[in-house]
C-alpha cells in the first residue's frame, strides 16, 4: 500500500512541474502558441500546429517566431 502511495506522489509531482516549467500554450489573437525559450518555429513555418514562438529576440534561432508579449492572452487549457 505505501508503494503505491508513493508512486501516486511521485507521479503528480511530475505532471505538476511538466505543467509549470514546460512549454506554455497562451491565446494569442485568433490562435494559440506555444511559449517556449528553448526553440522556436521559424517564421515561415507551414505545419499545421501550435507554433513555438518567444518575444525575446535574443532567443537561439535568427529569423524564428516572436511575438509581441503585450498581446498575449490567457493561457490556453486544451479540453479533457
Amino acid at each position: 500500500m505505501l508503494n503505491t502511495i508513493i508512486i501516486i506522489a511521485l507521479a503528480s509531482c511530475i505532471g505538476y512541474l511538466n505543467d509549470n516549467t514546460g512549454p506554455m500554450e497562451y491565446y494569442y489573437g485568433y490562435t494559440i502558441v506555444t511559449l517556449y525559450d528553448k526553440y522556436q518555429c521559424p517564421a515561415y513555418c507551414a505545419v499545421d500546429h501550435f507554433h513555438y514562438v518567444h518575444y525575446d529576440s535574443s532567443v537561439l534561432l535568427k529569423g524564428g517566431m516572436k511575438i509581441d508579449k503585450d498581446k498575449l492572452g490567457l493561457r490556453y487549457r486544451s479540453p479533457k
